[in-house]
């Protein structure tokens, strides 16, 4: 029966491949018009100015790269440019988010004392990464060095005196200081942190590590960052019985502050809304995370204004909003904070990381939304990721294309780009969290071998690759802001295609027509298909069903016990447990409590791990599912879950507040 499926699907997606060189859902003069005017080139020169500033939250550099942004949109021509300010202090809260205070540094130092000459090892105006983030005030005259292996455990610590010392370790300064600092009485921290593991962990001696502190940890310190072939060095020198002695300055602090969020708008005839969003915060260069966003949704502000103001596109019916915040904690602000935007929301276009060359081993993929909120954004934001990979295979293959979208100074190759279900990590998980519940298409590369490190260069950055991210984001907006009646049954008929390879996969997850149906349904909240148009979808999907050995299931048993409890979202607390520099969960429940959570230790499932299980059982409470059929629908999407595992869950939930029954 699969195979009957795999070719029926590959009847229907692969015969007009070449057929239609419209893009899908546009006009052969829209995706024209589209094509010839975004630039990669000036996507990229954009983002070699975001990435000169150091742009942690709530921090002068933030606002310096927000204010050349907005002196763009300006001259682009876009309407209501403004930066909008949220108070962070530290005990504001926006929903489940802690609002961190600012951070500024006006100068760190650190020297190594020698006979005949100090030898300068960090300084911020060379080199800020080489600062942890959140690093407060200090003055070490004169401290010793001392090897704690990875500084995490109490074993590392053993027989070792660092009271008043500084302490070279191996694990991040935020997981370092609660030992060494505030137990040991240790004066600061040498970290050689290494960057997220990838086939290329470790590989680049020479990277050095964004690190952290914690926000709000309790013993104010400071940590310096260190590259792998230096703490070798150190390492080696302390093993040989070495005295190494260390001079540190740093002058930084953190204080109640603002987030800021720089937003635009292209005005459409109503008030509902699409919005583009990225993270404008990063330490310098941080240029493909997240200059490359950034760059990339200006470049479409610039392009759509631009072919607006000339007729060559219409005005939309939906405005299309602009946002440049800090990644997460600024996007629970924005939506938090000014409900009024949060409620003229339709769907965001995110874009986190979608710039980087060959030289990063990246993988561009265009990302769909949890299975929790089901819209048929998903299947639009994919089916254009595969025609924009026909077009540029086919340039690569040939030398022609009608579109290969090719700057003149990038790559060739084909864009190859990849369509995964949902990953978290950036702030399309606020937008489709289930307190707000903005269906979100997410643009990214994965993996990064920079990522976080003083190696995510503009250097490293494609061109080309700027100008298709930007493409695929521009014509699914566009599509979007422009929905009406006429678009319905060709978005039916790319449903279609997508439920045929959903099926035709289905031995990855269960093929479930009821996600089919309410995909369907979500295009209502843009025009409304006709009867006839949704009786043939049901009769479609009806069929797909059967052919995938699903068919008619069998009246679920009545839920009793735990399985038969309701939950409702407290409203006061919107947003998912885990934020940015905050945990909700471990900070009210208790960190080992929530460790030992059933549901959160989940690893490796057939399609997540524990934290993606979390956030799709959260988004699932509505008042109306029971914790039973919570743990059905977690099942249809990452394989067999035990109820236990998330009534426990829940249960933990509804004694902090965040859910009741």
């Amino acid at each position: 029966m699969r195979i009957a499926i795999s070719l029926l699907l590959l009847a229907l997606v692969a015969a007009p491949l070449f057929a239609e060189e419209a893009a899908p859902l546009l006009t052969g003069a829209e995706t024209h018009a589209l094509a010839q005017e975004i630039s990669g080139e000036v996507a990229k020169r954009n983002l070699e100015q975001i990435a000169r500033h150091h742009r942690m939250r709530a921090s002068d550099g933030f606002r310096a790269a927000a204010d050349a942004i907005a002196t763009e949109l300006r001259r682009y021509g876009l309407d209501e440019v403004e930066l909008l300010r949220f108070p962070a202090d530290g005990a504001i809260f926006y929903g489940t988010q802690r609002s961190r205070p600012s951070w500024n540094v006006e100068l760190a130092e650190l020297w190594e004392l020698r006979e005949g000459g100090d030898l300068r090892m960090a300084s911020w105006d060379e080199m800020p990464m080489r600062l942890a983030q959140d690093s407060e005030s200090a003055e070490v005259m004169a401290a010793e060095l001392v090897d704690v292996g990875t500084g995490t455990a109490e074993s590392d610590y053993a027989g070792k005196d660092v009271r008043g010392k500084i302490v070279l370790a191996g694990a991040q300064p935020g997981l370092v200081a609660p030992l060494a600092v505030a137990k040991h009485g240790a004066a600061g921290i040498l970290s050689y942190a290494q960057n997220q593991r990838t086939a290329w962990w470790g590989e680049d001696e020479n990277l050095v590590r964004w690190g952290h502190l914690d926000t709000f940890a309790g013993t104010p310190t400071f940590a310096f960052m260190l590259s792998l072939k230096e703490a070798r060095a150190l390492r080696q020198r302390l093993a040989a019985g070495e005295s190494v002695r260390l001079r540190a300055s740093v002058r930084a602090a953190k204080a109640a502050g603002h987030y800021e969020v720089l937003t635009a708008v292209i005005r459409g005839t109503s008030a509902d809304e699409i919005v583009y969003s990225c993270h404008l915060d990063h330490p310098r260069p941080g240029a493909n995370d997240n200059a490359s966003g950034c760059a990339a949704i200006l470049e479409v502000a610039r392009t759509l204004s631009k072919l607006i103001g000339e007729g060559k596109l219409r005005r939309p019916a939906r405005s299309i909003r602009f946002v440049w915040p800090p990644e997460i904690e600024g996007t629970m602000a924005l939506l938090t904070g000014r409900p009024d935007l949060t409620a003229r929301m339709k769907a965001a276009i995110h874009l986190d990381m979608v710039g980087g060359g060959p030289e990063t081993k990246a993988i561009f993929h265009v990302t769909r939304g949890p299975a929790s909120l089901p819209s048929f954004i998903y299947d639009l934001g994919q089916e254009i990721g595969r025609w924009v990979n026909e077009q540029t295979a086919r340039f690569a293959m040939t030398g022609s294309a009608p579109y290969p979208l090719n700057a003149p100074t990038g790559g060739k190759e084909a864009l190859q780009a990849a369509f995964p279900d949902l990953t978290i990590g950036s702030d399309h998980q606020i937008y489709s969290e289930g307190s707000f519940r903005v269906p979100a298409i997410y643009l990214n590369d994965w993996p990064d071998r920079y990522i976080h490190t003083t190696g995510d260069q503009a250097a490293n950055i494609d061109p080309t690759k700027m100008q298709r991210a930007a493409f695929i984001a521009a014509a699914s907006g566009w599509v979007l802001a422009s929905f009406g009646p006429d678009e319905v049954a060709p978005m039916i008929s790319i449903l279609r295609r997508g439920a045929l390879r959903r099926a035709a996969e289905s031995h990855r997850a269960p093929f479930s027509a009821e996600y089919e149906r309410r995909l369907v349904d979500s295009i209502g909240a843009f025009a409304a298909p006709s009867d006839a148009e949704r009786r043939a979808a049901a009769t479609f999907l009806s069929s797909l069903e059967r052919l995938s050995g699903g068919g008619p299931r069998p009246a679920a048993p009545a839920q009793r016990g735990e399985g038969a409890i309701v939950y409702r979202r407290n409203p006061q607390l919107p947003g998912p447990m885990s934020v940015f520099g905050y945990d909700y969960l471990e900070a009210h429940y208790g960190a080992e409590r929530a460790a030992g959570l059933e549901l959160l230790r989940i690893i490796g499932g057939r399609r997540g791990s524990g934290a993606d299980y979390a956030y799709e059982a959260l988004n699932l409470v509505d008042g109306m599912r029971t914790v039973g059929k919570i743990r059905d629908r977690l099942s249809a999407v990452y394989g067999a879950v035990p109820l236990g595992a998330v009534a426990e869950y829940l249960r933990a939930l509804e004694e902090i507040g965040v859910v009741r029954r």
